[in-house]
């Protein structure tokens, strides 16, 4: 498929103005692939002055969809992100204009390329000529550099705060994020555990960590205890001997990824937390170890809590997975933890027949009923093996249909091994039902 080399003209002046050009960053792609970034600037509205200034960039990107369509996808990023109907040159989170795409010119009713209006807006033709001062323009036949010179003049300045594009925003309903999935255990079920010597571990950890990264990941959770049907407990000593030294190597390595630490232990989340971790994943829904409760409390970071009791088999399955996770979050209020750092995990897999998993992600939406965001960890899980007569390495499609409906159902985080498949998958869906 060709692509076209396009240029997109970005403003917000609603709301966190580096969160709403972060969050549009990361809707774009794959769809729309990023090349590169001009300056952000602060600029003085323009056609209504009774408003707050604007941030406005442009970014050079690439994509296969043609005009239309990719004003199509343009305009329901900007839905997503929150901009409704206003009047003409108002107040908006977020707006995305296609400057130029190609060297094409398009005049339909819908869409005139190059954008009409950049001759008389500075806050498009100062970031544009930061990226493409001396290509000529399709029409005029001078370069933008000229065009800037005799535009009229506006207050426009370079923005002083660093955003920091690489960083994930987190707003729910939005999108869905995926958590990778980082063993640091010998006996992991799904056979993708990093052992061996301190070093081995580093260098193995900090690589797969990077195909994570290229993949699209969005959050890494990294355990060093298994938490497989029959596993056995380790020290915490232990624990921390595996995880502390690849939880440090990882942060310096890549220091705005979002890394979570998958414990029950409160010591090693204090500890992974003064490192810098960001989550912490607890299978015991901070009930395993009496102090976890307090130590996420006092960081004030996420904190996933995930019920792990066995279900009744006779019972209703959803009425009693909800009725653990209202427990849980009652005990996390006693303890300080507030709404915004929890999310919910209904733990399928634990406690739970292979039935009951189906059961989990058809009635996301009751458990969604909450009020918490959700994490489902359906990936290479035993009931898919079940169902479909499938070891572990060839349970790809089945985590792929159960991560699909998942989304379909509410789910906000999914929490998997294959990063390069799954990132596929929850893109469209994403496409299709966000």
């Amino acid at each position: 498929m060709k692509k076209a080399l396009i240029y997109i003209g970005v403003g917000t002046n609603l709301g966190n103005r580096a969160e709403n050009l972060r969050i549009a960053a990361q809707l774009l792609p794959p769809t729309v692939r990023i090349l590169r970034t001009s300056t952000i600037y602060q600029t003085e509205p323009w056609g209504y002055p009774n408003q707050s200034p604007f941030y406005n960039l442009v970014w050079e990107a690439e994509t296969t969809l043609p005009p239309a369509s990719l004003l199509s996808y343009l305009k329901k990023i900007e839905n997503k992100i929150g901009r409704i109907p206003n009047f003409r040159y108002g107040p908006r989170v977020i707006d995305l204009d296609i400057l130029l795409y190609g060297e094409e010119t398009i005049r339909t009713d819908e869409l005139i390329i190059p954008h009409p209006q950049i001759p008389n807006r500075q806050f498009v033709l100062v970031p544009l000529c930061d990226l493409i001062p001396g290509k000529i323009h399709p029409q005029f036949g001078i370069t933008w550099r000229q065009l800037l010179s005799e535009s009229p003049s506006a207050e426009i300045v370079a923005v002083t705060e660093k955003i920091d594009f690489s960083s994930i925003v987190f707003r729910w309903g939005i999108r869905t994020y995926l958590m990778g999935i980082l063993n640091l255990t010998p006996d992991s079920f799904s056979k993708d555990g990093i052992f061996g010597t301190p070093d081995a571990m580093i260098q193995k950890a900090v690589r797969k960590t990077e195909e994570f990264i290229t993949a699209g990941i969005d959050i890494v959770d990294i355990g060093a205890e298994s938490s497989r049907p029959g596993f056995e407990t380790i020290t915490i000593q232990a624990e921390q001997e595996r995880l502390l030294p690849i939880l440090n190597a990882i942060k310096n390595q890549f220091p705005s990824l979002t890394l979570s630490v998958d414990t029950r232990n409160a010591a090693t989340a204090e500890a992974a937390l003064c490192i810098g971790a960001d989550w912490i994943n607890d299978i015991g829904g901070a009930l395993y170890d009496e102090k976890m409760a307090a130590v996420c409390a006092t960081s004030q970071k996420p904190v996933v809590l995930m019920r792990n009791k066995q279900l009744s088999r006779s019972g209703e399955t959803i009425a009693g997975v909800c009725a653990e996770l209202l427990s849980l979050i009652d005990h996390a209020h006693i303890a300080g933890i507030q709404d915004e750092q929890i999310i919910i995990d209904p733990g399928m897999g634990f406690g739970t027949t292979p039935e009951q998993n189906l059961d989990i992600i058809h009635h996301l939406q009751e458990i969604r009923k909450i009020g918490f965001p959700i994490l489902i960890g359906p990936s290479r899980k035993s009931f898919i093996g079940h169902f479909l007569q499938k070891e572990v390495d060839s349970r790809l499609q089945g985590t792929s249909a159960a991560a699909a409906a998942g989304i379909m159902n509410g789910a906000d985080i999914i929490r998997i091994h294959d990063a390069a498949a799954m990132y596929d998958v929850v893109k469209m869906i994403d496409l299709m039902i966000r």
